[in-house]
């Protein structure tokens, strides 16, 4: 139980780490939004991590992401991957990064894994091994050890302990594991936006090894890479069945930025451009949608904001809703109720949403 310091509204739903409620974030941000930036900063010093995207006037560009660092001399990018070194960017490219992977049997717990050809058959004989699902065969998960947003209640945040300009490993050691049961890879992290370069290169050189087999190219991101690259990871999912999957984690900016302490502008109009993208191969779907169900934060309103995004760029966009788990910094507040997810698939019905997916179903809970 927390109180919003703003209004004095008193509930198990407001976490004492932000220390204020879902209302005053959206409505009273101007006077607030200092607190919820120093909170961001002191989580990311934690790390060692820059504590903002760097601006430096004299600085060299990073063109990789929504940020556009200018990085000083000597200095990292907000991702803590790419560094000014004596005037040249240097960091992981295409032959390296900071990354580690493992063979993921199928079916698997995938963020699309109820509309995808590994989970339910579709695209088969095309795209998928078997019509239904691939049993036997496995997916290779990427994970990438960098993030440009800072979520605070992120799932996988151990990574943030690895230290800056530690520890890259080669594109050939990755390549080794492309067995031949493995069907689909995925990229997620962290995110694979930072390292962008190395994902598409490797996604292309494993492409030709996997000539005329089923191989499938999948990402998992934030969606906030610069629409260059965005358009090139659509471009592999979908000539080869694979799928690019977007979190859409807030509607609204000022609480997007109170819980991931960034924008979300770039990550929407991304998610727009990949819509008309993946009109091009309606089955199995090239574009799908997540947004985690966190307790009083994500709510009706903002739920209601996004299902009606969804819905005016296509209602056959798949949609998951995933129940949270306190974790990392958010982690005084409760799993998604019951309640909560109920609302959350009664906002999709209404939309005309028609693929939606409950995930997480065993962390719902009954209580608030």
């Amino acid at each position: 139980m927390a109180i919003c310091r703003a209004c004095g509204r008193e509930s198990i739903t407001i976490s004492a780490k932000i220390s204020f409620c879902v209302n005053c974030i959206r409505e009273k941000w101007p006077q607030i939004s200092q607190e919820i930036e120093n909170i961001h900063r002191a989580t990311r010093k934690a790390f060692g991590l820059p504590e903002a995207p760097p601006r430096d006037s004299e600085g060299l560009l990073c063109n990789l992401c929504h940020h556009k660092c200018r990085i000083p001399q000597g200095e990292f990018g907000y991702c803590g991957v790419w560094q000014n070194h004596q005037g040249r960017l240097v960091g992981p490219g295409k032959e390296r990064a900071y990354v580690s992977w493992y063979l993921d049997p199928l079916p698997t717990n995938c963020v699309a894994d109820f509309v995808c050809p590994g989970g339910t058959g579709a695209g088969y004989p095309r795209f998928a091994h078997l019509p239904g699902p691939e049993r036997g065969y496995a997916n290779l998960a990427v994970f990438y050890e960098a993030c440009n947003f800072n979520c605070l209640y992120c799932q996988n945040w151990h990574f943030k302990a690895r230290k800056l300009g530690e520890a890259l490993r080669l594109s050939h050691e990755m390549l080794a594991d492309l067995k031949e049961h493995v069907s689909c890879v995925c990229f997620f992290g962290g995110d694979p936006g930072p390292q962008a370069p190395h994902a598409i290169s490797w996604a292309k050189e494993a492409r030709k090894l996997k000539k005329d087999k089923i191989f499938r190219i999948c990402w998992e991101t934030n969606g906030a890479e610069n629409p260059r690259i965005i358009k090139n990871i659509m471009t592999l999912s979908l000539e080869s069945g694979g799928c690019v999957k977007i979190d859409l984690k807030a509607a609204s900016e000022s609480l997007h930025y109170a819980l991931c302490g960034v924008s979300n502008k770039q990550t929407w109009e991304n998610f727009a451009l990949l819509a008309e993208m993946a009109q091009s191969r309606p089955e199995p779907p090239a574009l799908i949608a997540s947004t985690l169900l966190v307790p009083g934060y994500i709510d009706e309103e903002e739920l209601e904001k996004i299902a009606a995004f969804i819905s005016s760029l296509s209602r056959d966009i798949p949609w998951s809703l995933l129940a949270y788990y306190p974790t990392f910094y958010l982690d005084d507040l409760p799993t998604t109720s019951r309640r909560h997810a109920e609302m959350a698939l009664a906002i999709a019905q209404k939309y005309g949403l028609k693929r939606v997916n409950l995930g997480n179903r065993h962390l719902l809970s009954e209580a608030y």
